[in-house]
């Protein structure tokens, strides 16, 4: 059961890609961009922050020196203060690389879908699921717990694909219609 409807929810994204991959590509980046521009300028905010304050720190360290020197600070002071500028510091500096990192990773999801609408190009008349197709396009399911419905138990089933999380198909009454106008504009083809 779970497998004939993942493999159904599979079916409808591959042929609306194939089918509507201007449309497709569109609305994943728009809703790529709603939701990673905020937390793209946060983390890059916050990258910059984190360089700006290993330049301070260098420059207080400078400071505390001066200030040691001229007999304004004592040198317990100075050792005291130097080793916690210097142990945030090293927490900056091992954590950079990775904020870094996290920041390339977000501005590579345009890369990702890309790939994501080739290789759903070249899918053709999925038929089964393999674990090649399942590990390739589908991220998790998840199965909720039972709801009863007119005394029936009903799952709710939601499949996270890769790159895109948890897709929502157009509402059956609309994936008609833009069925209906394929194959209108098929028949058109061949006539």
């Amino acid at each position: 059961m779970v497998e004939e409807l993942v493999l159904e929810g599979l079916q409808r994204l591959l042929w609306y890609i194939q089918v509507y991959e201007k449309r497709f590509a569109q609305e994943q980046m728009e809703r790529f961009g709603l939701q990673e521009k905020k937390e793209l300028t946060a983390r890059g905010r916050e990258l910059d922050k984190a360089k700006q304050r290993v330049v301070e720190i260098d420059q207080l360290i400078q400071k505390s020196y001066e200030d040691m020197s001229k007999g304004l600070l004592s040198e317990e002071r100075f050792a005291t203060l130097s080793v916690s500028l210097k142990t945030e510091q090293k927490q900056l500096k091992a954590t950079i690389p990775k904020m870094e990192a996290s920041l390339g990773a977000t501005t590579n999801k345009a890369a990702d879908l890309q790939r994501l609408i080739e290789r759903a190009r070249q899918v053709t008349r999925l038929t089964e699921l393999t674990p090649e197709i399942v590990h390739e396009f589908i991220d998790k399911i998840v199965v909720s717990k039972p709801d009863k419905v007119d005394g029936k138990r009903h799952h709710r089933l939601d499949i996270h694909y890769n790159t895109i999380g948890l897709w929502c198909a157009p509402p059956p009454e609309e994936m008609e219609k833009l069925f209906q106008a394929h194959l209108a504009g098929q028949r058109k083809k061949t006539a």
